[in-house]
């Protein structure tokens, strides 16, 4: 639920090359909020490619730091955007769960794109940034089965927008 002139939560769901970063961006704007982007972290921390198991304990690692840090940005009353997917639908009631604890006013933000046009993006920013995770074609639809889009039934307040930017 989302109480006008609280601290908000606000979580960015959508698989990666979707576009969350760029709408986390204008929203920080929209909303005075500091982002929190876990792979900005990673790669900062420990590099563009990681081996599996070792990404797997990395990122383990930056999730629980970045929901320590939405937790206190939260309680000193500014905004928190986290940018980090939330793919499937029990990360998304693991979410709620473990926010309910410091925040009352949590804000989903669906976003939506076609998988062809997300992949091209990945692998466009794999080539092209040298700040961003290395993800090739084959890690982008192997992973991709893991993604969920929220579901009515999750009885979430979610805002929805459809990203049909180029990439």
């Amino acid at each position: 639920m989302v109480f006008l002139n609280m601290p908000t939560l606000h979580f960015l769901c959508g698989y990666m090359g979707f576009g969350k970063t760029t709408i986390a961006r204008k929203l920080a704007i929209q909303y005075n909020a500091v982002v929190l982007n876990d792979d900005e972290f990673m790669c900062e921390l420990f590099g563009r490619n990681l081996p599996e198991k070792q990404f797997r304990e990395a990122h383990e690692k930056v999730s629980q730091f970045t929901w320590k840090l939405a937790e206190r940005i939260i309680c000193a009353g500014g905004n928190v955007i986290m940018d980090r997917g939330f793919w499937s639908k029990q990360s998304r009631a693991d979410a709620v769960h473990r926010a309910k604890f410091f925040c009352d006013s949590l804000l989903f933000h669906q976003i939506e794109c076609d998988m062809e046009t997300a992949k091209k993006r990945v692998l466009n920013r794999t080539r092209t940034d040298p700040n961003a995770l290395e993800i090739d074609e084959n890690a982008f639809d192997a992973l991709a089965k893991h993604y969920v889009p929220i579901s009515p039934d999750e009885k979430l307040d979610v805002i929805y927008y459809k990203n049909t930017l180029p990439f």
